[in-house]
């Protein structure tokens, strides 16, 4: 009597916050699905992280190598951003459903599969040559040091403190950009009744010359008097931003 095949059971992993969860570079088969928390995809450039995407429950990571057959190590790394809980499929569960499609889905898909992997080489390799280290605006205490280069812009935008109310705002204007933050021009008015003081975190709505709508989340790291009677200029660093977010603002920054 033949023995039944047997089925590979999925195994289910937690990460802390700030864990490793998969490194670049490294030898690995298992596919990886989110069933609580977050993650960020990122490559490594030098010593700089380079953000990809940020994943959330239900989004799976670590399937390109099992896709990509020609690609034998990970393409990319994997950090908790929060306390993460994972369900760990190893691909024999899945190549009998893979190698069920036809030959010219394989084909899409793997083409598909190729043309993501040069866009994120590219994309992490064209932040990596913007990169300014040491970048400080005029002022007693300056703009923190930026991960990104960054460019001057004049963006109407709203904003309100993390923990208000969505009916809560306030206006402003960006005048510079990064990936990693911005600086904000605000009315020293704004300051009467809501905190501005650095550590404090605002939710910022813009909207690029494109046209796409942009909800960003920062944290004051600096405030400074701008030229202009009665203005503040603030310094915000991102924090929290989606792979698409992401993306948007790499691509502006490259225009």
């Amino acid at each position: 009597m033949a023995l039944k095949e047997k089925t590979v059971p999925i195994v289910h992993l937690i990460y802390r916050k700030g864990d490793l969860i998969m490194k670049e570079g490294d030898y690995g088969i298992s596919i990886y699905k989110i069933t609580k928390g977050r993650v960020r995809v990122f490559n490594e450039q030098g010593k700089t992280e380079v953000p990809i995407a940020t994943l959330g429950p239900g989004e799976i990571f670590g399937e390109m190598v099992f896709l990509n057959k020609a690609t034998e190590t990970r393409s990319a790394s994997v950090r908790a951003l929060e306390d993460v809980e994972l369900e760990v499929w190893h691909p024999a569960r899945l190549t009998k459903e893979y190698e069920a499609m036809t030959p010219i889905m394989r084909y899409i898909t793997n083409q598909t599969l190729n043309r993501l992997v040069r866009m994120n080489r590219m994309y992490a390799q064209l932040l990596k040559k913007k990169e300014e280290s040491g970048y400080d605006t005029a002022g007693s205490m300056g703009l923190a040091r930026r991960q990104y280069y960054r460019k001057t812009v004049n963006l109407a935008c709203t904003y309100r403190p993390s923990h208000a109310p969505d009916k809560v705002k306030l206006q402003g204007r960006l005048t510079d950009i990064s990936v990693g933050g911005a600086a904000l021009d605000v009315s020293t008015r704004n300051t009467n009744n809501i905190r501005h003081n650095p550590g404090d975190t605002f939710n910022v709505v813009t909207e690029l010359p494109s046209g796409r709508s942009l909800h960003l989340s920062g944290k004051v790291c600096s405030v400074n008097r701008n030229k202009a009677p009665g203005r503040l200029l603030i310094g915000l660093q991102f924090f929290d931003l989606d792979g698409e977010t992401r993306k948007a603002l790499g691509f502006f920054m490259m225009a």
